[in-house]
């Protein structure tokens, strides 16, 4: 295989004027849906918008000659080839809401530059393009692969991944798929996510609210609590780092608790705002007989080990497991604290959960079970990451090492897959802090990402294919 000729040849196909207008239309057309998946509408799983970008996607795989298939709208697949073995594209044309505050019409395409922008242009609109438009230079350059390519095109990444779930039902899974659901080079491992609810015990009579966090997967930046106080005069009270008080009214002051939000998956960025309310409350309002619960969370939300679960472990391929407590909540006048756990999947969650049982219930603590997600470890020396691997560092020309994360991707979700791209981090902070990324305000691709990530996708699809042959003929 001349695998710079292949390259010279995709990169040629790509400039060609027909093909970029093309592509750009395609993008064009799919970010002007606003597919954010919603609640079922008779046929459409996920909505009327979610149904519109699959429809999309079928029609764009019919207009350039592929079999397509919907598997009644959780998501559909385009199909190059007859051979009954596969290599998958797991990709997702469901987004998160535009909100706020963007520069640009997020639901409109804008070319400025060299980015393309838009809801989904990122995450995963863009990406699927590079799957399709890979699949294209293949067929229409009558590339002979002993598998069949299978793009998935997906509506429900963003709430559960449902969709993925639902096609190995209807399907069989690929005998290997990546998914552009991360960056390049090739993510190899995932750690296994665990959510678990500790309930704290009866909220101590001084204590009128109290919360923190908002979802599970972060690192709190904010906590309060309102407590009884009719005497203190908040305007002379010492400092405490972090913390702002606020006369309410005569009766009530709330304590205001500032930390630093960072993803659950790297929260050594972050600082808990709820540890830094309860160390507050210890040391400043609790009487002994309610601080038990506080403590534990000063210390539980103070460290992201999970040493305080009992469940710290660390790893040479995944370095260690973190453990945040993302919510704090009172339901019927109980303390509820939500820690979110990212485990090394060499088990399942079973053995993590019971020792965070076995610590925590002598302390008179009840935990309970929200949700698991099993993570994944493929070896980097598989002869499939290394095809990928080898793809590309000879698209980028320089060395790309795989990594494990703690994050999840759609790869969890479907057997025998890896995330790998589209992003490249030289491509990202083209529109300024907090802005360009996937989630983000003015979220963009970049054309460097879109047109390297399309090469890389050809190669890694021709690379399988020789590896593919060589196992055959053993």
């Amino acid at each position: 295989m001349n695998k710079e000729k292949i390259l010279k040849d995709a990169a040629e196909y790509l400039e060609r004027a027909d093909i970029k207008e093309h592509l750009e239309e395609d993008l064009a057309a799919l970010i002007s849906i606003p597919s954010i998946a919603s609640k079922r509408e008779g046929i459409y799983t996920f909505g009327s918008q979610c149904a519109n970008a699959i429809d999309k996607a079928i029609e764009l795989g019919s207009v350039y000659g592929f079999k397509t298939e919907n598997h009644d709208y959780y998501c559909a697949s385009i199909i190059y080839g007859s051979k009954p073995e596969e290599v998958g594209i797991a990709t997702h044309l469901d987004v998160v809401p535009a909100g706020n505050g963007w520069s640009y019409e997020p639901y409109r395409l804008t070319i400025e530059g060299d980015k393309y922008i838009g809801r989904g242009a990122l995450d995963d609109k863009g990406p699927f393009i590079c799957g399709l438009y890979a699949m294209r230079f293949l067929k229409e350059s009558e590339k002979k692969l002993p598998f069949s390519v299978r793009l998935i095109a997906g509506s429900d990444e963003e709430v559960g991944s449902s969709d993925l779930e639902y096609f190995s039902k209807v399907r069989t899974p690929p005998l290997f798929s990546f998914t552009p659901d991360a960056e390049f080079p090739v993510c190899i491992g995932e750690k296994g996510i665990l959510q678990v609810n500790i309930m704290l015990g009866k909220l101590p009579d001084i204590i009128a609210e109290l919360g923190g966090g908002s979802v599970s997967n972060a690192v709190p930046d904010y906590a309060y609590a309102v407590i009884w106080d009719e005497k203190t005069d908040v305007s002379t009270t010492d400092e405490y780092r972090g913390i702002k008080l606020e006369r309410l009214d005569a009766k009530r002051i709330k304590i205001h608790a500032s930390g630093k939000g960072a993803h659950a998956a790297k929260p050594e960025q972050g600082i808990n705002a709820i540890g830094v309310l309860a160390n507050y409350l210890n040391e400043k309002v609790l009487p002994d007989s309610d601080k038990k619960p506080f403590v534990f969370l000063s210390q539980a939300c103070g460290e992201y080990f999970g040493r305080t679960l009992g469940i710290d472990r660390v790893s040479e391929a995944f370095q260690y497991l973190t453990c945040i407590g993302g919510r704090l909540c009172v339901s019927d006048g109980i303390m509820i604290q939500n820690f979110n756990i990212r485990y090394i999947p060499d088990t399942t969650y079973k053995p993590v959960f019971e020792k965070i049982k076995k610590t925590l219930t002598p302390q008179g603590f009840a935990v309970q079970l929200v949700m698991s997600s099993e993570g994944y470890l493929i070896p980097a020396s598989d002869d499939r990451v290394m095809a990928l691997t080898n793809a590309c560092e000879e698209v980028l020309g320089y060395e790309c090492r795989p990594y494990t994360m703690g994050g999840g991707t759609y790869a969890r979700w479907l057997a025998n897959t890896v995330a790998f791209g589209a992003t490249l981090q030289s491509e990202r902070g083209k529109v300024g802090e907090g802005r360009g990324d996937a989630h983000q305000r003015d979220e963009y691709i970049s054309s460097a990402e879109l047109k390297k990530t399309i090469l890389i996708y050809i190669l890694s699809i021709m690379n399988l294919s020789e590896s593919y042959k060589k196992k055959l003929n053993q």
